[in-house]
């Protein structure tokens, strides 16, 4: 709010025996309100931000527990895959096949035809967004190239398990077969 002086000037008769008009000068502050908006409006905004913010945090936490629940998921297959077995293998029963005419040999039924293998430069893409993807993994350089489905992870990252999780993800991409991890630990 601010004040500003207004300069008055009030006439008025009196009864005087010269009768004399009398002018009274003084000055009065006057406050003038120059709100644009009420106050009611800046609350509206206000909770209308904090809403939005709750609504993108509770979006982003849900897409990084559904990323951090798959990695576990792909962790436990990989240790229960590297886990000796408890039991001996068992022989596998033998089969007698009775000797008839030789048959022509079928090869073993291919992929469809129509199916088309990724490129290895497409491999790559997928790889890459996997690990662009990942909120941790995205902060450093990873270099990704793939040859005949192995693909071949380089780069440097400061944790074991963020090396573990960038093989983990490459692993999770259809066709990738193998995966060579050259990337490097090392703290920052």
């Amino acid at each position: 709010m601010s004040e500003f002086p207004e300069k008055r000037i009030t006439s008025e008769q009196r009864p005087v025996d010269r009768g004399n008009r009398v002018v009274d000068t003084g000055y009065r502050p006057v406050v003038r309100d120059d709100r644009r908006m009420s106050a009611g409006a800046i609350v509206a905004l206000v909770l209308a931000a904090v809403a939005a913010a709750i609504a993108i945090t509770m979006l982003v936490m849900n897409g990084r527990q559904k990323t951090n629940d798959e990695l576990k998921q792909d962790e436990a297959r990989t240790a229960a895959a590297e886990q000796p077995s408890a039991q001996p293998p068992q022989q596998a029963p033998p089969i007698v096949v009775p000797q008839s005419q030789p048959t022509p040999a079928i090869p073993p039924p291919s992929e469809p035809a129509n199916a088309v293998q990724p490129t290895s430069i497409q491999l790559e893409i997928d790889v890459n967004s996997k690990l662009l993807d990942d909120q941790d993994l995205r902060l450093y350089p990873i270099d990704v190239k793939v040859s005949g489905g192995t693909a071949t992870l380089s780069g440097h990252v400061p944790t074991v398990s963020l090396k573990k999780r960038a093989e983990i993800l490459t692993r999770s991409v259809k066709d990738i077969k193998a995966v060579v991890n050259n990337i490097v630990v090392r703290a920052e």
